[in-house]
């Protein structure tokens, strides 16, 4: 009868012990996950710049206005993704060009009697950013783009495209702003 009970008192313990040890094993995955995610509260832009000036974009093409929605775009973003200040020139740390190169407009579907059902808009931009104490040039991206498209029939027009690329353009500029790791 004592063999019995001591047999039972070790295979209690085991259960005990493989119970702990799945618990410890969870906590650390679970720890491990938490804390090595590299996620950063900290912001990617470098320390040493805390002001931008933005003056409108140049625009290269034959499509007038969009200089000024984009320029809109991307001071819209830098308030709103970055820890950035946007002055004046001249008291500015940093300055933002940028250059419209190309607009593209391609047809993606057309219906039997060559009606356009699908197309997309594609715009291209260069950017440059400059400090503006040295002169010096930061950061420079060319051939920045992005494409949107349209369906006709749902009463999207190119301007509605184009509207949406821009949006898009200043989100990939504002994150070209941001440092390297």
């Amino acid at each position: 009868m004592k063999k019995t009970k001591i047999k039972e008192q070790i295979n209690q313990l085991c259960f005990r012990k493989e119970t702990l040890l799945k618990q410890l094993t969870c906590f650390i995955i679970v720890f491990a996950l938490i804390s090595g995610c590299g996620y950063s509260t900290k912001s990617l832009m470098s320390s040493k710049i805390n002001s931008i000036y933005v003056p409108v974009f140049d625009n290269i093409t034959f499509r007038r206005g969009l200089e000024f929605e984009l320029t809109k775009a991307v001071k819209d973003e830098i308030m709103s993704k970055t820890n950035l200040r946007i002055v004046q020139k001249d008291s500015a740390d940093t300055i933002l060009y940028g250059t419209i190169k190309a607009v593209n407009e391609g047809v993606i579907t057309q219906d039997i009697t060559d009606n356009i059902v699908e197309s997309r808009v594609t715009i291209y931009v260069d950017m440059k950013l400059v400090d503006r104490r040295t002169g010096r040039t930061l950061k420079s991206e060319s051939d920045l783009k992005k494409s949107s498209e349209f369906i006709v029939k749902r009463g999207e027009t190119i301007e509605s495209a184009a509207e949406e690329g821009l949006i898009g353009l200043a989100q990939i500029i504002v994150n070209n702003l941001e440092e390297k790791w």
